[in-house]
C-alpha cells in the first residue's frame, strides 16, 4: 500500500513539473596570464578590460525594484585559480556594524559581498564564497538547491539548514574601503571545489548584505519568500576556455593537544593527557575528495547552549565538530527533524552501563569519501572507529554509513543509504557490558522532488531498522510537501515512526506513532516603508497511534510582522491537548508525577520578537503566558546584544519559566542565564568567554577560549571550562575543572 502511495504522489509530481525559464543572465571569465595583487585596487590592466556586470535589484525588503546601492563586479581566471572584483557602492557617512573580527560572519550581522557557484549545474548542491569591507573570509557548502529542507521541518517554517559555515577550505583576497564605495578582491584555487573537467559553463549568482540602507541584493534575480542562495534561480559564468582537470590537492593538518581535569564528583579526581594526531584531505579527483582523521581532537568546540527542558523528550543539539559537518547533507540530511537515521553527535559517546551515564568513546580513526563519480551520481562513504573503555564496560565500536545520491529531472534527486553500528577488535575473552556479537544497521530510500522554479517541493522517504533479533514496527516513513508564493506558503509534513524503530546512531526522541502538520500562511506587502510584510498564519500538528488514538496535537494561529530593519514579531496562540503515555511530572522536579492515561486540555499565547543584528544593539525577546497541563506557565526570555566595532561584542541572555501546579503536584521556578563576550585584538588573534547558569540542570559553567590564527586555518587554542553547583547549600562549590590546549597546522602540499 506504502509503494502504491508513493508512486501516485511520483506520478502527481511529474505532471506537476514545470521545465519553463526565463532566460539567464550571464558573465564571461577571460582566461589571464597576469600576477594579481590582493590589494582591493584596480591597478591591473585584465581588471580594467574585462567584462563588467552590475545592476542588482532586491530580494529584501522588495523584489522587483533596483538595488539602493549597486555592485560591479569582473571575472577572470588561470590554470590554478578564479579571480573576481567587486566594487561596491556606499555611505560613506555612515559606519559598517560588525560585531568581530572572526572569520565564517554571520550574513545577518555585517555588510558583505558573496558569489555562490553550482559548478555541475545539477541545481542541488553549490559552494559561497563571502567577504566583508575588512576582508573577513567566509566560505560555505550549499546543499538542497539552497534552500530549506523536511529533515529540519515538520511543523515549522524555515531553516538554513542548507548553509553549511562550518566547511574550510584556503583561500585569498583582499579589500579596501574608499569614499563612496569598497572593492574586494577574490583568488579562489580551482583544487579547492570539485567541478565537471572540460566544462565551460558554471550556473553563478552573486548577493549583497548592506546595513546602511537595509537591504539584501542581488545579481540574478530571485522572488520575496525564497533564500538568495537559491540554485534553480541563477544566472551563467562562462568561460573563455574548457577547464582543465585541477592540479591534485592534498591537505595534512597535524595537531598537538594537551588537557588536564580536576574532578570533584567523578573519578580519577586528576588526570592528564597529551595527544598527537592528523587530518588529511585528498582530492582523488575535480569531484571526489577523501578526509580521513587519525585520534582526533576536539577540544576546541564550542560548549553546548544548556537549555531548560520542559518536554518529555530529549532536546536536539546541533553537531560542531568540523569533520562531521563537511559534506553533512549528504550524511544527515535524512529522515524529517524527529526521526534522523544518522545523528553523528552519537559517535564516539557510549552509554557506561555503571553509571547510566553518557561517556565520551574516543575516536582512533576515521574516513570519508565524498563527492561525484559522474555528472548525475554523488556518493559518500564514512567510517568511524571508536575505543574500548574497559572501565565502563563499553566495547570498541565501529560506525559505518554508505549513501548513493542519484539526480534526476532538473533539480531533483533519489538517494538510498546503510549506516552499520558493531563492536570491532575487542578481545572476545574480556567480558563486556554488551554482547560483541550485537549489531544496528540502518537502510533506507528517499526522494527529494521539485520544480524547476522551487515554488514546489517534496520529500518521500523508508527507513528500516535491523538488529540480531527480528522485530516488527521497526521501520519509519514519511511524505512532506510545500508550495510557496510570494503572497503565501503552505505545508504538509507525514511521518510515522515505528514502536521498535532503533537507529543507534540516529535521533528518535519518540516512537510508536504517526504524525500530520499542515499549515498556511498567508502575507501582506503592503507598500509601506517601514512595515514590509505581515499576514496570519496557521499550523496544526496532531500525533496518534494505534492504540491510544489521537495522543497529542498543537493548534497554533498566529500573526507576523516582518520590517524592513529585518526586525521581526510573531505572535502566536496555542491550543494543546495532551494525553500521556507514561507518568509525568511536568515540572520536571521528581514531584509526584501526573498519571499515565490522563488527558489534558489548554491555551496559551506566545511572543517571539528579534532586531535587525546589523545594528550596535539588538535584542532577541519571547514570552509565553498560559495554561500547561493541569497548572499555569509564565515564561519571559531574551537576549540582549552591544557591539563595539569590529573588536568587542558583548551579549547577556536569560530563560525564566514560572510553573505553577494545584496541589499535591509540585511548582517549579527554572532560571537560566547566560553571558558571552568576543574580543577580537585582530583578524588572527581572539579571546571568548561564555558563562551559564542553570538551575534546572543545577550547574553554573564558565569556559574561555584564546585563538591565535598564526596561519592561514592554522591555529592554538587555549580552553579552560569551571563547572560549579548553581544551587544551596552548595552553591559556587566546583563539580571540575578542566584546561586544554591545541595546535593545529594547516599544510598544502
Amino acid at each position: 500500500m506504502k509503494i502504491k502511495f508513493f508512486l501516485l504522489f511520483f506520478l502527481l509530481f511529474s505532471s506537476f513539473h514545470s521545465f519553463s525559464q526565463l532566460e539567464k543572465r550571464k558573465i564571461f571569465a577571460k582566461k589571464i596570464s597576469e600576477v594579481i595583487v590582493l590589494d582591493g585596487e584596480m591597478n591591473e590592466d585584465f581588471w580594467k578590460n574585462a567584462e563588467s556586470s552590475k545592476g542588482y535589484v532586491q530580494y529584501s525588503p522588495r523584489d522587483s525594484v533596483p538595488a539602493e546601492l549597486d555592485t560591479e563586479f569582473r571575472v577572470a581566471y588561470d590554470d590554478k585559480f578564479l579571480y573576481i572584483l567587486a566594487k561596491m557602492e556606499d555611505i560613506s557617512s555612515k559606519k559598517f556594524i560588525l560585531g568581530d573580527l572572526k572569520r565564517d560572519f554571520f550574513g545577518g550581522s555585517t555588510d558583505y559581498i558573496s558569489f555562490t557557484f553550482d559548478t555541475f549545474q545539477d541545481e542541488t548542491n553549490g559552494y559561497n564564497f563571502g567577504l566583508s569591507p575588512y576582508n573577513i573570509q567566509r566560505e560555505a557548502l550549499l546543499s538542497n538547491g539552497g534552500e530549506g529542507n523536511f529533515s529540519s521541518g515538520g511543523g515549522s517554517r524555515g531553516g538554513i539548514s542548507w548553509f553549511n559555515i562550518n566547511w574550510n577550505t584556503k583561500w585569498y583576497s583582499g579589500a579596501k574601503v574608499y569614499d563612496g564605495y569598497w572593492i574586494t578582491e577574490f583568488k579562489i584555487p580551482f583544487n579547492s571545489i570539485r567541478y565537471k573537467t572540460g566544462t565551460k559553463i558554471w550556473n553563478f549568482n552573486s548577493h549583497r548584505g548592506n546595513s546602511k540602507v537595509d537591504e539584501g541584493s542581488i545579481w540574478s534575480p530571485i522572488p520575496l519568500g525564497f533564500s538568495p542562495g537559491n540554485l534553480s534561480m541563477t544566472g551563467e559564468l562562462e568561460f573563455e576556455f574548457p577547464l582543465e582537470k585541477s592540479s591534485q590537492s592534498m591537505v595534512l593538518i597535524p595537531y598537538l593537544s594537551g588537557s588536564g581535569i580536576k574532578n570533584k564528583v567523578a573519578e580519577p579526581a586528576r588526570e592528564s593527557d597529551v595527544d598527537v594526531g592528523l587530518d588529511m584531505k585528498l582530492a582523488l579527483s575535480s569531484s571526489l575528495n577523501l578526509d580521513v582523521t587519525i585520534n582526533p581532537d576536539f577540544s576546541q568546540v564550542e560548549v553546548d547552549e544548556q537549555r531548560t527542558n520542559l518536554t518529555r523528550f530529549e532536546l536536539f543539539l546541533p553537531e560542531k565538530r568540523e569533520f562531521f559537518t563537511d559534506n553533512a547533507d549528504l550524511f544527515s540530511n535524512l529522515g524529517s527533524r524527529e526521526a534522523r537515521p544518522m545523528f553523528s553527535r552519537r559517535i564516539g559517546i557510549a552509554r557506561d552501563t555503571t553509571t547510566s551515564q553518557y561517556v565520551q568513546n574516543p575516536i582512533i580513526f576515521g574516513a570519508k569519501l565524498s563527492g561525484k563519480v559522474n555528472e548525475g551520481l554523488r556518493v559518500g562513504l564514512l567510517n568511524m572507529q571508536t575505543a574500548k573503555l574497559s572501565s565502563s564496560g563499553v566495547p570498541s565500536y565501529n560506525y559505518g554509513m554508505a549513501v548513493i545520491e542519484k539526480n534526476i529531472l532538473k533539480n531533483s534527486k533519489i538517494s538510498s543509504f546503510l549506516i552499520n553500528k558493531q563492536s570491532l577488535f575487542n578481545d572476545k575473552s574480556v567480558e563486556y557490558a554488551h554482547d560483541l556479537s550485537d549489531f544496528n544497521r540502518v537502510f533506507g530510500f528517499e526522494s527529494k522532488l521539485q520544480t524547476n522554479n522551487t515554488k514546489f517541493k517534496s520529500q518521500l522517504y523508508y527507513h528500516q531498522s535491523i538488529e540480531n533479533e527480528k522485530v516488527s514496527g521497526a521501520n519509519s516513513y514519511g511524505a512532506n510537501a510545500s508550495y510557496e508564493e510570494r503572497n503565501f506558503e503552505t505545508n504538509v509534513y507525514f511521518y510515522g515512526v515505528g514502536e521498535n524503530f532503533n537507529p543507534e546512531v540516529g535521533f528518535v526522541p519518540r516512537k510508536d506513532y504517526v504524525f500530520l502538520s499542515p499549515s498556511f500562511q498567508y502575507k501582506f506587502l503592503p507598500e509601506n516603508i517601514s512595515l514590509v510584510q505581515h499576514g496570519p498564519g496557521v499550523d496544526y500538528e496532531f500525533y496518534r497511534n494505534k492504540i491510544n488514538g489521537i495522543t497529542d496535537y498543537d493548534i497554533d494561529i498566529d500573526y507576523n510582522f516582518r520590517f524592513r530593519s529585518q526586525a521581526y514579531l510573531v505572535l502566536k496562540t496555542n491550543i494543546l491537548y495532551t494525553k500521556l503515555l507514561d507518568d509525568f511530572d511536568p515540572s520536571r522536579s521528581d514531584g509526584i508525577p501526573l498519571d499515565a492515561f490522563s488527558e489534558y486540555n489548554y491555551v496559551n499565547h506566545t511572543f517571539y520578537l528579534r532586531t535587525s543584528e546589523r545594528k550596535i544593539f539588538s535584542v532577541r525577546l519571547n514570552g509565553k503566558i498560559g495554561e500547561f497541563f493541569n497548572g499555569k506557565i509564565k515564561n519571559i526570555g531574551g537576549t540582549f546584544t552591544y557591539k563595539f566595532p569590529p573588536f568587542l561584542n558583548l551579549s547577556i541572555g536569560s530563560q525564566y519559566n514560572d510553573l505553577d501546579f494545584p496541589a499535591p503536584y509540585s511548582s517549579a521556578n527554572f532560571l537560566s542565564l547566560n553571558s558571552k563576550i568576543n574580543v577580537s585584538f585582530s583578524k588572527d588573534l581572539f579571546f571568548s568567554t561564555y558563562l551559564q547558569y542553570n538551575n534546572q540542570f543545577d550547574n553554573i559553567n564558565l569556559s574561555a577560549r584564546f585563538q591565535w590564527r598564526f596561519q592561514p586555518l592554522s591555529d592554538i587554542f587555549l580552553v579552560y571550562t569551571d563547572n560549579y553547583y548553581a544551587e544551596n547549600p552548595l552553591f559556587l562549590n566546583l563539580k571540575n575543572r578542566s584546561f586544554a590546549f591545541k595546535i593545529n597546522y594547516w599544510i598544502n602540499i
